[in-house]
């Protein structure tokens, strides 16, 4: 099994212009002083509700996107074109940085100096106001701001895709690749822009001859995102294709996707990635199949080439499941281990898992418990529950000391809103792992995992069957374990078409002393296992079946 990540909807510019020359130190510094500086708090609605907006943005992302295309190889040129960033918005992040870095290059400190200033200033500004986070994002003008942001702090822009999830909101999803570590993102909010494009568009919509679009669609975050990606605009052209591959328009999806990863997008790659392995799934003719399963591996290789851990950790699982043949399995583990030593979870987790089973490696509990505990070092919840999972299951190894196990109760008690993590906590306080003994605690851990989630069918099981069955003293609790299952069982007929829920509430009738009632539940329970070829489980069927014919429960040492 593999899990495919489709990042979020968002977009990136990347156009191209002609390259322009450099000015003098003096009128650098009088073209900037002039555009007063002091007003930070209304410097990006000022702009977008100049009357040529629409031009003066066009004109804006031009130069931005040249002058960090030049940056590094030629920052001679970037004189005159930070100047001319400036002249038209004052407060661009991304002309404070060109000229830094212009009189860096022409030895005039005192110049150079000033521009990091205001750049700092800009950017403590914006941090003031967000951080970065999709709860929180940065308030930006352009893309290109949020590219020099993303520059100025050691990291290299590899991806984007504009994000839009209501009439009026317009975000940017960057992907970034900081040295040595896994991808990183960070969320920038340009609703500004937005805002300005549909009032300077709207004179469109009175247009006598009525042919121009209508407010509400220069109202929409799409009329935006055309006009963007007319405009080469590479990321906006990403995000067009991953609407389309939604609407399962797969070949239109593959024209704007392939478009946009002729410059470097990881995102679209990942996306035709994945667009080309749905294809090939759904293909009956072999050459087609073949061919769409190629196309995918190199898009997850050219997203691999661009630090994608998701990529690594994708054809690993592709690997490892023989979608390309037996012969590349080998390069499964490599793959995972890149993954993980960039601080992919899953990859590590992955991994754990590997390993405990020996499957593609020699078997290692103690290799496991490593990759499992760091997967879980990483603020993954997943990997907490599993680590406490693995912990408590009494897979000890030399590596798991005292204070490992305090460290995996400790996960779990921050983890108050899972379930599942309750479960497991439950687990240790009954086996007195990481902690002091206590069925009491266990209970109310237990009964706290129900009550979160009262409806998840796998966790009322597993509490019912642990609190039926369990050979710890004391730890029983036969009538809540009745009460839990006969609620979840006669409200859903999910839960009654599968022999497990039925065989751990057989179990909760036979202790409660309902042996009758038992009996004809697992005969159920064993109906449909065979009904639907469930060896797996029809052995033990008929063995509890057999206890509830002899007036027996069932006892387990569980958890």
């Amino acid at each position: 099994m593999h899990k495919i990540l489709i990042f979020g909807l968002s977009i990136s510019i990347l156009a191209s212009s002609a390259c322009q020359t450099g000015s003098s130190p003096n009128t650098q510094a009088s073209a900037t002083e002039s555009g007063s500086l002091e007003r930070q708090g209304d410097h990006r609605q000022s702009f977008v509700n100049e009357p040529d907006y629409i031009e003066r943005l066009k004109r804006l992302l031009e130069l931005e996107n040249q002058a960090l295309q030049l940056a590094v190889d030629e920052p001679l040129k970037l004189g005159s074109i930070g100047s001319a960033i400036l002249d038209i918005y004052p407060h661009s992040q991304t002309g404070h940085y060109a000229l830094s870095r212009f009189y860096a290059y022409v030895e005039s400190t005192q110049a150079q100096q000033y521009h990091k200033t205001v750049l700092a200033q800009l950017q403590n500004e914006m941090r003031a106001n967000g951080d970065g986070s999709a709860g929180a994002p940065f308030p930006v003008l352009t893309i290109n701001d949020a590219r020099t942001y993303a520059i100025n702090r050691s990291t290299k822009p590899v991806g984007a895709l504009y994000q839009t999830t209501a009439v009026d909101n317009f975000r940017l999803l960057l992907v970034v690749q900081p040295e040595q570590a896994q991808l990183d993102q960070l969320h920038f909010d340009l609703a500004p822009m937005l805002e300005g494009f549909a009032q300077a568009s709207s004179a469109l919509a009175e247009h006598p001859s009525g042919s121009g679009p209508s407010q509400a669609q220069m109202k929409s975050p799409w009329a935006l995102m055309r006009w963007l990606a007319a405009g080469r605009d590479t990321a906006a052209q990403a995000a067009i294709g991953r609407f389309l591959s939604l609407e399962q328009n797969y070949d239109d999806a593959i024209s704007w996707l392939r478009v946009a990863a002729r410059v470097e997008n990881v995102l679209a790659n990942s996306l035709l990635a994945s667009i080309y392995l749905v294809k090939a799934e759904a293909s009956d003719v072999a050459s087609e199949r073949e061919e769409n399963l190629q196309l995918a591996l190199e898009n997850h290789l050219q997203a691999i080439a661009m630090g994608s851990t998701d990529a690594m950790y994708i054809l690993a699982n592709l690997y490892l499941n023989d979608v390309y043949g037996e012969d590349n399995r080998v390069a499964s583990i490599p793959l995972l281990e890149q993954a993980g030593e960039l601080g992919n979870a899953d990859a590590l987790m992955y991994l754990g898992y590997l390993y405990s089973a020996g499957r593609e490696v020699p078997q290692n509990t103690e290799t496991s418990a490593n990759y499992f505990r760091k997967a879980a070092s990483l603020n993954n919840t997943e990997a907490k529950i599993i680590y406490g999972r693995f912990i408590s299951s009494g897979a000890q190894t030399p590596s798991t000391s005292k204070q490992d196990q305090e460290q995996a109760r400790q996960w779990l008690e921050d983890l108050t809103s899972s379930a599942e993590a309750m479960v497991v906590l439950g687990n240790l306080h009954a086996k007195g792992i990481g902690t002091r003994m206590s069925t009491s605690r266990a209970v109310r851990s237990y009964k706290k995992a129900v009550n979160i989630d009262p409806k998840d069918a796998d966790i009322v099981n597993e509490v019912a069957w642990t609190l039926t069955v369990s050979t710890i003293p004391r730890l029983q609790r036969t009538r809540y374990a009745k009460q839990i299952m006969d609620k979840l069982m006669t409200a859903s007929e999910q839960a009654m078409a599968r022999p497990e829920y039925l065989d751990t509430w057989a179990a909760t009738h036979a202790a409660t002393g309902d042996f009758a009632g038992a009996k004809n539940l697992q005969l159920k329970a064993i109906q449909i296992a065979t009904d639907n070829n469930r060896d797996d489980v029809i052995d033990i069927l008929k063995k509890h079946l057999g206890l509830f014919e002899a007036r027996t429960t069932v006892t387990e040492q569980t958890p």
